[in-house]
């Protein structure tokens, strides 16, 4: 499912180059954009997007304190400010408002595209989980650089954090499905051995549980999914 993105800019033609960036991005569609707060207003409480792209600047007011009076009306809606404003006092206000992003004027399309995905990346792992461990947390804050996370954490020996990552997004594309280590191997060019450590560094950090089947002639087959995922 796609997620629903409103698109509020008081210039015409930045909206339209702002819609066909989000067109460009998989995962979301965009289903207004207003030139006027008061167009915005009306948009937010009719269509409930997932996602504003909100500008600052407008002739009759401040797309900050529109944010504010969102929040004020109970909005459960994510905000990314797209703006030329760069002074430091707004954007501390925005981050206050609790934005997930701040993109400045004028828009490159590949952080801009970078952003979006992250926050269906950070909207996907909070959809799989029913509670947070502190692993679940940092994925969820700092989605698109786990990699760079983990090689800050103090991995055990024979653990390393590009690859631990690497073994989590095969989890992450193919979250209702239990994988065997052969098949996670496949996935990203390793050996099953090799794979079968990682595997059980994630189960022994409760991101990964296992389903053992001893049904058959031969080994026990250990079948590893995401922990909290409805499988079939």
């Amino acid at each position: 499912m796609s997620l629903r993105v409103l698109i509020i800019d008081d210039d015409v033609r930045i909206a339209e180059i702002h819609r066909r960036y989000v067109e460009k991005t998989e995962g979301f569609e965009v289903v207004g954009i207003a030139n006027t707060l008061e167009d915005a207003q009306l948009q937010l409480d009719v269509l409930e997007p997932d996602l504003m792209l909100l500008d600052i600047f407008f002739p009759e007011g401040n797309g900050l304190e529109f944010l504010k009076q969102a929040r004020l009306h109970g909005k459960r809606v994510d905000v990314i400010p797209i703006t030329a404003a760069k002074e430091v006092h707004l954007f501390n206000e925005a981050l206050h408002g609790g934005v997930f992003d701040y993109i400045l004027k004028p828009v490159v399309l590949s952080r801009f595209q970078t952003t979006l995905q992250r926050y269906r990346q950070t909207k996907n792992q909070l959809s799989k989980i029913e509670q947070l461990d502190q692993l679940e947390v940092d994925r969820a804050l700092h989605a698109g650089s786990s990699s760079n996370l983990h090689e800050s954490q103090e991995l055990p020996k024979g653990i390393d954090g590009l690859t631990l990552e690497k073994v989590r997004q095969v989890f992450s594309s193919q979250q209702d499905l239990r994988l065997t280590s052969e098949e996670v191997a496949s996935h990203i060019g390793a050996s099953r051995t090799t794979v079968r450590r990682y595997l059980e560094f994630l189960v022994s950090q409760t991101i990964l549980d296992v389903d053992v089947n001893y049904g058959g002639v031969g080994r026990p087959e250990r079948r590893y999914f995401l922990r909290g995922a409805h499988l079939s």
